[in-house]
């Protein structure tokens, strides 16, 4: 009777476990669906649009001129909640203020707490060569360009333009820019930098999925004098090549 009881438990035990281990098998899941998500720049000089018409003051109160922006953006990693990484891996994005919307491509469905970009390219694909890229792809040979022959590597970040140099900030602007011009090309692998941007977003299967980038150009030129300090091309004035670069992170953040 006692060896009747047990087996009959046992098998009560054996017959929840499968229907348990069924119930999980049936279960909607939502592992493997992915959705594209976009990221939308913003480029503003503290609280105003960038445009490249306009004199901007610096924190400091030195006025510049902006006639072109462009930099590389890659290594892009989501942040889940639980702290993993979910990486997009070969993603390049050359931004500019002329383009505001850029794919990420197709990354997983899920809440997400943050968000790591890279400001530049990778040791690899930095002394690749630009003509082995098709037309249209963000690291092929780009009128202006920005790849170095003599360096073989990309500039990072491009920021060009004028800025007024005179001891009373009493320039007076002609053709748009003032007399003394301005252009920091960052590049070389130990100025490449990581973004790291603590805002929680979802990725979900209606509606768009979108993220709002943006950047503020003036905190690139925090503790950098302009008046004395406003042409780099990375190897020819290092210090201050790793003074913009080590800026760079603190331009970005996530719009709400």
């Amino acid at each position: 009777m006692r060896n009747k009881r047990y087996l009959a438990l046992f098998a009560g035990v054996l017959l929840l476990a499968y229907s348990c281990k069924k119930s999980k098998e049936t279960e909607p899941t939502d592992d493997g669906v992915t959705e594209e998500l976009l990221f939308h720049v913003h480029h503003m000089v503290s609280d105003k649009p960038l445009n490249f018409s306009s004199v901007f003051k610096t924190i400091s109160g030195q006025k510049y001129t902006v006639s072109m922006l462009r930099y590389y953006l890659s290594n892009i990693r989501l942040v889940k909640t639980d702290g993993a990484e979910v990486p997009v891996t070969g993603k390049y994005l050359l931004v500019t203020p002329g383009i505001a919307d850029y794919s990420i491509g197709q990354v997983p469905v899920g809440d997400y707490k943050g968000i790591k970009f890279s400001v530049g390219i990778d040791s690899l694909a930095n002394h690749s060569d630009p003509t082995a890229y098709p037309a249209g792809h963000p690291l092929a040979v780009q009128t202006p360009a920005m790849h170095w022959s003599w360096n073989a590597g990309y500039i990072f970040t491009m920021i060009e333009g004028s800025c007024d140099t005179t001891l009373n900030g009493t320039d007076t602007l002609k053709f748009g820019q003032f007399s003394h011009g301005m252009f920091f090309h960052i590049g070389m692998d130990k100025l490449y930098r990581t973004v790291e941007l603590n805002s929680s977003f979802s990725i979900t299967t209606t509606g768009s999925n979108t993220l709002v980038l943006q950047t503020d150009l003036n905190k690139f030129f925090v503790n950098i004098d302009l008046k004395n300090e406003n042409g780099t091309h990375t190897m020819d004035a290092m210090p201050l090549a790793i003074k913009g670069a080590n800026n760079t992170p603190s331009m970005f953040s996530i719009a709400q």
